[in-house]
């Protein structure tokens, strides 16, 4: 997965207004930013790297970068010398365009786990609440990792809202931008590990409703890098219970920008416990987890809970449950509140670990 940044490090060779100079420059300030020889690509240079459930470099310098609270690494950005940014602007152009031509792919993740957005697994979109906590939002900003801002009107979404979001996503795995998937409601609602009856039916044609009816404004800076509905195209036969849904670009785009893959039969084990729910995913989409505060926690998750004190004793019983099912494997608070987890990374996040450790 390549940010811009890791496409302008290797297109940097082939700009003739970067000189070897420059390209030193470039060499230096990325050994700077990862404290030893730079991640391997398709250059000798890089300034970003994005993979899935990891943590991306803006270009920056050694004094920038710092690990945020909410348990990645980020740094901050530090301006160009007039050269670089000349040149910058050129391929970023240049990437645009072929950004135009390019026809997305849907990733793939193996068939136990299930994807979900970055933006989303850091976030209270989809928050830790029970579903008689949910109320209609009116271009309200969410809660999410720092460095972006999500603005969102709909109806307040759940865990059990992300449930059938991941099963769609899910379906959706390989295909290519603007096909459709179809399922019928009997076929989905087993996938999600749902009842089959009417009800259950009645109550998916209700949460795809919902998650058609947002508006999500996705900022990371300035930058705007969503802006739409979750599930923009479909059709549906509530009478005979089958769907379609059309995978749009910018679907596949915010998982293109990473995604947090989740274990499936962990998730399914915690149903109706969405606290534990959603610090299963936080997590998950950490590779090595960095100690968060309780407040932190009640922030991000969108709690209704008013007492953070018993916001603490639910977390602390979600903790548990992680630990039960092996989605965590200890945890503990310090004297100053901090909230410690040590888990089991995915090969991915093991082969990234080693990488960026070395």
């Amino acid at each position: 997965m390549r940010t811009e940044l890791l496409r302008f490090s290797s297109a940097a060779e082939r700009d003739p207004a970067i000189d070897g100079w420059m390209l030193a420059v470039l060499h230096v300030e990325s050994r700077m930013q990862f404290g030893t020889r730079p991640p391997r690509c398709s250059s000798h240079l890089s300034l970003s790297i994005q993979n899935v459930n990891e943590f991306s470099l803006t270009a920056s310098s050694h004094r920038n970068t710092h690990k945020e609270n909410k348990g990645g690494y980020m740094a901050d950005a530090a301006p160009m010398l007039p050269q670089l940014q000349a040149a910058y602007d050129r391929v970023l152009v240049h990437n645009a365009k072929q950004d135009g031509a390019k026809v997305y792919q849907f990733p793939i993740w193996p068939e136990p786990d299930r994807g979900i957005p970055n933006e989303f697994s850091r976030s209270a979109l989809f928050a830790a609440i029970q579903a008689k906590g949910r109320s209609y939002l009116d271009n309200q900003q969410i809660a999410s990792q720092e460095g972006y801002t999500i603005t969102y009107t709909g109806q307040r979404l759940d865990q059990t809202h992300l449930d059938v979001f991941e099963g769609l996503m899910h379906i959706a795995r390989g295909i290519h931008e603007g096909n459709k998937i179809r399922f019928s409601a009997h076929s989905f609602l087993k996938l999600i590990g749902r009842d089959t009856g009417n009800a259950q039916h009645k109550w998916l044609l209700r949460t795809l409703n919902h998650l058609t009816a947002t508006s999500i404004q996705i900022k990371h800076g300035d930058k705007k890098v969503f802006w739409g509905s979750l599930l923009p195209k479909g059709y549906g036969r509530p009478e005979s219970g089958d769907y379609e849904v059309e995978i749009t670009r910018e679907l596949i785009q915010l998982f293109d920008r990473g995604f947090t893959q989740v274990d499936w039969e962990q998730r399914r084990l915690l149903r109706r416990k969405p606290l534990a729910q959603w610090l299963q995913i936080y997590f998950s989409s950490h590779a090595k987890p960095h100690p968060v505060t309780i407040s932190f926690l009640h922030e991000k998750t969108g709690s209704t809970t008013k007492s953070l004190r018993k916001f603490k004793q639910l977390a602390k019983a979600a903790l548990d449950e992680l630990k039960a099912i092996g989605a965590i494997v200890e945890w503990t608070i310090d004297e100053t509140g901090k909230v410690h987890v040590v888990r089991i990374p995915t090969p991915s996040q093991q082969r990234y670990l080693a990488r960026a450790y070395t």
